[in-house]
This record gives structure tokens, C-alpha cells and sequence, in this order.
């Protein structure tokens, strides 16, 4: 893998038929509590670098899968939906090169709000018209279903299951737990585009940390340790919605914590 561009809300990587593209909607804070202990309480032992004004710093990314089969987005961003500052897909996609003409098909890793909202422009319609096809976990149809922002793209909706592959080189793998039916996307068998396994750095150091809004947080603990345990046996690269930046990285073992290592050009 290597870096073949990097802008201030983008960067792309090559894999070997496929290029990702890590694309910035902004970013937002949370407040601390939003990271739970193992008995469902907030943490008290943050570090000064874990925060930013003392609230937890939250990116929101999605990522383009570019390859002579299509154009596939991995989640659309939070839109004009929810916190100030997010909404910039647009904008990222215009440094990446891109745009949203390009796009063939979408697939979300889960329904959540800064997940789905951007599939849909401030005007209410279609913010990537040419996409077909919007892939959805079967789990999470109705969840999709019953946000009326999303009327217009209900005749593109289609169900994805584990080992479905929305484009050729790409296959859902699932991992529930922070939702239903929430999903990560292999990419060449090389990078796994994991979602929200990963909230906050913390959760590498105290893997049995959870967030607040996981719907089952034990599950999302036992997917989480699961999964880092898949990427290190299978020497994956990593890539996730609110990883620190550039939120395409390496995996590491640090006795029973773990590192993230961001991707450099």
C-alpha cells in the first residue's frame, strides 16, 4: 500500500486494483461520558491528550473504493443532520479529485446518524444520483425505512449480508455489536474499513471500553476484541470513521493493550 495523495480533508492509498480514499466530513467533541467503563460508568482516568477542551474530539469519515468495476462509498457522513462543523463531504470529495457524479453504489457500515444523512442533500434529494444502489444491512432495513429523510432513496435500497461484496474486491464482514447489523468492508482481502468498532483512541489501550451509543455494549466489546485479534493475525491495514487522523492505519500489539499507527506518505 502506499500514498499516492493526501489534501487537508482527504487521502487516498493504492492497494494492488483498488484505490481508498478517506474522505473528512469534519469533525466534532463529545462529552467524556460518552466512553463507558465495563459496568456501564464513565471514566475517570482520561489523560490530558485524550481531550481537546476537555470533550472527546470525534472525526467523521467515509471512504471511496475506486477500481475499473465502479465506484463504491463506504458511508456518506452526517450531512447537515447533526453537529456543526460536519457536512464537508462534498467538499472532500472535490480534493480527492472526486465528486459525487462518480459515485455508483453506497454501502453503510450502520444507520446511524452521521452515517446515512449525507445520502441525501440540503435540499432533500439525492446527493449522489447516479448510485444505483444503497446497500444496508438486512438487521438495519428498518431502522433505514423509518427515517423520512431517506424516502427518496428507498427504491435504490438493497440488503447486505456477511461476505456480500457491493463491488468486486470488497466483502462485507460483520461486526455487531454498536449496532445491529453494523458492518466492515474488507478491501482486496488487505484493508478492513471498520465503521464505529473505534470511537476514541482510549479504546486501543482499554480495548473494554465502550461508547455510549453501542445498543449492546458487551457485544460491541467481544466484535471489537475479536476483530483486533482477526487484523493482527491477518496483518490487515485498518480504517475507521473516527480514527485519529488520517484514519487509515496499522494495528499493533502492545502487551494487553493495543497501538494505532496512521499511514504516512
Amino acid at each position: 500500500m502506499r500514498v499516492v495523495r493526501e489534501t487537508a480533508l482527504s487521502l487516498t492509498v493504492e492497494l494492488q486494483e483498488l484505490a481508498v480514499t478517506m474522505l473528512l466530513d469534519g469533525e466534532t467533541v463529545m462529552p467524556p461520558d460518552c466512553l463507558r467503563g465495563p459496568e456501564g460508568t464513565g471514566l475517570a482516568d482520561l489523560a490530558p491528550q485524550d481531550l481537546a477542551g476537555g470533550k472527546l474530539p470525534l472525526p467523521v469519515r467515509a471512504f471511496l473504493v475506486r477500481g475499473q468495476a465502479g465506484c463504491l462509498l463506504i458511508d456518506t457522513g452526517a450531512g447537515r443532520a447533526w453537529h456543526k462543523g460536519l457536512g464537508q463531504l462534498g467538499a472532500a470529495l472535490a480534493e480527492a479529485g472526486s465528486g459525487p457524479q462518480e459515485v455508483d453504489l453506497v454501502a453503510l457500515t450502520h444507520t446511524h446518524i452521521d452515517h446515512l444523512s449525507g445520502l441525501v442533500d440540503d435540499d432533500g434529494g439525492l446527493a449522489f444520483p447516479n448510485a444505483e444502489r444503497v446497500f444496508v444491512a438486512t438487521e438495519e432495513l428498518m431502522a433505514f425505512r423509518a427515517e423520512p429523510r431517506m424516502i427518496p432513496v428507498l427504491p435504490r435500497l438493497m440488503p447486505l449480508e456477511q461476505g456480500d461484496g457491493p463491488l468486486p474486491g470488497v466483502v462485507a464482514v460483520n461486526a455487531p455489536g454498536h449496532s445491529p447489523g453494523h458492518m466492515a468492508f474488507l478491501v482486496e482481502g488487505r484493508l478492513l474499513i471498520w465503521g464505529d468498532l473505534v470511537h476514541h483512541p482510549l479504546q486501543f489501550r482499554r480495548p473494554e471500553v465502550t461508547w455510549t451509543f453501542d445498543e449492546d455494549p458487551q457485544e460491541a466489546r467481544t466484535t471489537r476484541a475479536g476483530l483486533f485479534d482477526r487484523v493482527l493475525a491477518e496483518g490487515w491495514l485498518v480504517a475507521g470513521a473516527h480514527l485519529p487522523h488520517p484514519g487509515i492505519g496499522r494495528l499493533e500489539r502492545q502487551g494487553a493493550a493495543f497501538a494505532f499507527h496512521p499511514v504516512t506518505r
